[in-house]
């Protein structure tokens, strides 16, 4: 596809709470968000798919469809099918009991090629077929058209390499953490640890803006969930911040107040 169509950004925020929103917009704290509402439509009273946790709310952002249809039905559950146990991260004390090696396994591959229903096509699924130019940064759903092979660059990703030895199906350009990327960025993700994930995100669409390289991104930015999970739902005001800034770092790869007059365009969900 030709790259003079309008490009699209879908930003996920993590756990985003529409009053914490506003009061970090009136404190000045995220002027980013402040002018994509001001802009925009803002939908305050919208309604997460239930349970309202993560893996289940990113698998219905993907698909557009509720977990009736896409079949994630919660952060952890029990596969009938298999008569096993699902555990995708719920804490470090459940991981601890129900094994790393079988939680990273079912979060990073299971997930998506085997959990998330093959009759549900994800966006990416969707553009792909359209000959969309596609991207995504790390997010929980990334099921695409694109083979991507596992990555050893960081001393990290080779220490997960035992666990992490097949390919996925994803987007056109896939970064997700240091485990699979479709191009070297110079992007580091420490592996997604919390408190780094919102950088590298900002790191790689910034590096993917400048050199023209989609027509629509999924630009995920989910510090702010472990953040107040961690401090407390107050502290999104520092959290979403933080997200404000990568935001901007992507705005300003594409020229900034200038991007307004220019093809791209800018959406947040």
């Amino acid at each position: 596809m030709s790259s003079s169509v309008p490009k699209l950004v879908l930003c996920v925020i993590d756990a985003m709470a529409p009053e914490m929103l506003e009061r970090a917009i009136a404190a000045g704290t995220a002027p980013v968000l402040g002018r994509l509402v001001e802009g925009g439509l803002y939908v305050p009273d919208c309604v997460a798919a239930f349970p309202s946790v993560t893996p289940v709310c990113a698998a219905s952002i993907v698909t557009g469809v509720g977990q009736d249809q896409h079949r994630i039905p919660a952060m952890n559950w029990w596969d009938r099918s298999e008569q096993r146990y699902v555990e995708y991260g719920s804490s470090f004390r459940s991981a601890q009991r129900f094994g790393f090696a079988k939680q990273l396994t079912d979060t990073v591959y299971n997930m998506n090629r085997v959990h998330l229903s093959a009759a549900t096509p994800t966006v990416f699924e969707s553009l792909d077929d359209a000959d969309v130019r596609t991207a995504g940064t790390t997010y929980l759903m990334y099921r695409g058209r694109y083979l991507h092979e596992p990555q050893r660059v960081t001393t990290l990703s080779r220490v997960a390499a035992p666990l992490m030895r097949h390919p996925v199906m994803g987007p056109r350009e896939l970064f997700y953490a240091d485990l699979f990327a479709s191009r070297k960025t110079g992007c580091r993700s420490g592996l997604g640890m919390p408190g780094v994930r919102d950088r590298h995100s900002g790191c790689v669409s910034a590096y993917l803006v400048e050199n023209d390289l989609f027509d629509f991104l999924l630009l995920s930015l989910p510090d702010n969930d472990w953040f107040s999970h961690k401090r407390g739902p107050e502290a999104q005001l520092q959290s979403l911040a933080q997200a404000d800034l990568q935001l901007a770092r992507v705005m300003n790869a594409a020229g900034g107040e200038r991007s307004r007059k220019s093809n791209r365009s800018f959406s947040t969900r």
